[in-house]
Formats: C-alpha cells, sequence, structure tokens
C-alpha cells in the first residue's frame, strides 16, 4: 500500500486554500512514486491521468493568488513530499520562475527531487528554470515549449549541450535537459489545457480539439512519461501484458480476458476498415461478436513479429499477418464472403498503455494489397498495388527486389551517384 489509503481523489483543506490529492489507481503498483502537480484548479484531470499511470500526484493550484500563498501552499505538502520513499517529481504548467523562491525557501527537501517537467514555462531565460543539486549537477528536466518560444529554446539548449556543462557526463547517464518546441501552439494557456485528459474521456462524447494541440499534447505527454519513468518509475512489462492480450484474442479467443487487459475507456481503430470500437461497451461487443468469435477469425490465422519497439508507454509492432481466407473476417473485409485463398500481408501496430493496461490500437495494413491477393481488385490496370510479395519483402528486405512497380527505375540505370 502506498502513501495514500485508498484510490479515490481526497481534499485535505486549510484556511487559505485547498489542495486535492490524487492516489495512485494502479493496484499492482506498491510504492507510487509522488508528483507535485502546479496546475490551474479547474485541470485535476492531467493529475488524474498521472494517477492512472501509478503515481500519487499532489495538486496545487497554480498560478497563485500571491506568492505568499503559493509558499504556505508548498509548505503544507512538504511533510508528504519529505516521507516519498523513492524522492519526489515536479510537474508545472506556466511556471513563471518569479514564484520560484517560494519553492526553494519551502521545507520541501529539494534534495529527494528526482525530475522536473515543464510545460510553456513563462521565461525566456533557460537557467532559471533548472535547479541543481549540492554538487552543481542539474537535476533531469524536460521542457516543453510553444511555437512562440524561440528565445527560451535556445537559451535551453546552450545551457543543455553536453559540452556545455560544468561536469562530465558518465557513458551510463543521459543528458539531464530535454527541450521541446511545438508549432503552431500558444502558450497561454498551456496547450494541454486545451485538450482533454484520456483519462477523463467518456464514450459517445464529442468535442474537437485542434490537430497541432492535439499532436504536441500526445507527442509532450509521452516524452514526460520517459523521463519521469526513467528517474522514477514505474516500470510495467509491456511486451508481457500485449501477450497476454493478443493470447485472449487468438489463442483462447476470449472476449471478456481480452477486455480485462484494457483501461475503462479503451478504443481499438483498425485503420483501413474503420473497424473496432470505442467506449468499454462498443469494444466488448465488437471482440465477442465480430474478432473472437469461432466463425470470423479463420482457424490457421498466424502472427510473425517483425520487429518491436517498446517505449515508455507504448509498443510498436511489426508483423505479418498470414490465414486463409476461410472466413468472412468482419475486421479486415467487412462483407466480403470467404474466397478461400492465402492471405500474406505486412501489418504495424501502435499499443499504447496507461498504467499497467492497454488504452488503444491503432492497427495498419495496406487494403489494396488484401483484396489483390484475393483477386478482388486487378492489378494489370496500371496502378502501382503490390500483392503477396509486399508482405514477403518486409520478412526477407534483401531476398525481394525493390522498384517492381517503377518504370522509371530503368531510366536511371548507369547513372552517377554522386
Amino acid at each position: 500500500m502506498g502513501l495514500f489509503p485508498s484510490y479515490t481523489a481526497y481534499m485535505i483543506t486549510k484556511p487559505s486554500n485547498m489542495h486535492a490529492v490524487y492516489p495512485n489507481a494502479v493496484k499492482s503498483v506498491d510504492d507510487p512514486p509522488l508528483l507535485l502537480v502546479l496546475a490551474a484548479p479547474t485541470e485535476g484531470g492531467w493529475c488524474q491521468q498521472l494517477s492512472e499511470e501509478g503515481y500519487n500526484a499532489l495538486h496545487v493550484a497554480y498560478p497563485p493568488v500571491d506568492p505568499t500563498t503559493l509558499q504556505e501552499d508548498l509548505e503544507s505538502c512538504g511533510a508528504k513530499i519529505g516521507s516519498a520513499k523513492s524522492g519526489w517529481g515536479l510537474v508545472t504548467y506556466g511556471f513563471n520562475p518569479r514564484d520560484a523562491p517560494g519553492l526553494l525557501t519551502s521545507n520541501i527537501a529539494l534534495e529527494s527531487l528526482k525530475v522536473c517537467v515543464h510545460y510553456t514555462p513563462q521565461s525566456e531565460i533557460g537557467e532559471d528554470l533548472l535547479a541543481k543539486y549540492q554538487n552543481n549537477k542539474y537535476v533531469p528536466t524536460v521542457i516543453h515549449l510553444s511555437a512562440s518560444q524561440a528565445t527560451l529554446e535556445q537559451s535551453l539548449n546552450t545551457l543543455a549541450e553536453p559540452t556545455k556543462l560544468e561536469y562530465k557526463l558518465l557513458t551510463n547517464e543521459f543528458p539531464p535537459i530535454s527541450v521541446f518546441r511545438y508549432e503552431k501552439v500558444g502558450d497561454a494557456p498551456p496547450f494541454p489545457y486545451l485538450s482533454k485528459a484520456p483519462a477523463l474521456v467518456v464514450a459517445g462524447e464529442t468535442f474537437t480539439t485542434d490537430p497541432y494541440v492535439r499532436s504536441a499534447t500526445n507527442l509532450s505527454y509521452t516524452r514526460s512519461l520517459e523521463v519521469l519513468k526513467r528517474y522514477m518509475g514505474p516500470h510495467y512489462p509491456f511486451e508481457k501484458l500485449w501477450e497476454k492480450h493478443t493470447y485472449y484474442e487468438f489463442v483462447e479467443r476470449d472476449a471478456p480476458k481480452t477486455m480485462s487487459t484494457m483501461v475503462s475507456t479503451p478504443y481499438v481503430n483498425h485503420i483501413s476498415t474503420m473497424t473496432g470500437g470505442v467506449g468499454f461497451q462498443d469494444l466488448a461487443r465488437f471482440y465477442k461478436y465480430h474478432f473472437t468469435k469461432d466463425n470470423v477469425t479463420p482457424p490457421d490465422t498466424e502472427l510473425i513479429t517483425v520487429s518491436r519497439t517498446v517505449g515508455a508507454d507504448r509498443i510498436i509492432d511489426e508483423m505479418i499477418f498470414k490465414c486463409t481466407h476461410t472466413t468472412e473476417i468482419d475486421y479486415f473485409l467487412p462483407g466480403i464472403k470467404p474466397t478461400g485463398k492465402p492471405l500474406e500481408i505486412a501489418l504495424v501496430g501502435v499499443v499504447a498503455f496507461r498504467g499497467d493496461k492497454l488504452t488503444f490500437e491503432h492497427i495498419y495494413w495496406d487494403q489494396a494489397s488484401v483484396l489483390v491477393q484475393l483477386g478482388l481488385l486487378e492489378t494489370n490496370k496500371g496502378l502501382p498495388i503490390a500483392g503477396v510479395e509486399a508482405a514477403r519483402k518486409v520478412l526477407d528486405p534483401f531476398g525481394m527486389p525493390s522498384n517492381t512497380l517503377m518504370d522509371k527505375w530503368k531510366e536511371s540505370e548507369g547513372l552517377s551517384i554522386d
């Protein structure tokens, strides 16, 4: 059991303000790391998001009514931060360095600070945002900037250059400062505020997020998790969790067990056919009647993993999907009756996790190649479409020729490449 006995956020009250505590919501995490989050009072959703990643998130309203209020708020958090066994991390939104003295003069144990994450801090001087230990080494820090913060980016990049550090990095040490700037997003309010924390998304609701904001929010969140997990944990066996999920899908063909590996509001999107489901009910229905059902996935289906990349919150699997088209495969070929023909396609899965459960899958493949192999699309129309050879070139890139669909390839034969 962690610092907090329940999995429901509760409030710490004091005369001048209120602090929200979002306890770790991942049951497999026994000793959750602690994050101090300085964010607007209305943005507790991002604290809830972090709690579902396995953190105890302590939310302090920011910006403060005045610096004195902030210092009082921080001091009231000191005991909890000091008792965090594995140290603590700081996450801020729109932080202004003028408030740093309140943080530095509070009774918070700064020597146990493991990592900092700043979203669109309000400064042009990089040094103002970087904390140091007593040995003069920087606290590991990742900073996410808006499009207009080029001056701050330049200042931070100068400081982040390993040759400019006042100490030598060991070969097993990461550079302490990471800086990312996101195009076409503003600095006020901090761009994650313009999107909804995934933990708060409810199936069936519709909302529109600017694509640049969505991109910046998604990228920055993964980058933040990467540095938080690197220095604090928690760490999850993503490969084993993914393999359990696919075992339930393709071997046991058990929809309830498959759903047990996912968060409460998951989604699956098979990009080429837009099949899958959004939300627990729809996705459970999809799995039960249109995926794991015996007469949907052909009995000789085989998945061959070509490559796998494991990140801070996701797995990217490159696979070959093989089968004989003896069933109506709702998710690949909805409405197409079995042709009895062999099928072999390259497939990429982007599998994301929140805590120790899957939150979404994006599955990509070449639908034209599927249709060609099953005789549903002709290749003699001059269209640049490959059949089974596309999948086989993924498995054997040096054994299959390139550019067979490109007539102009012959024109460059023998020409200089200098």
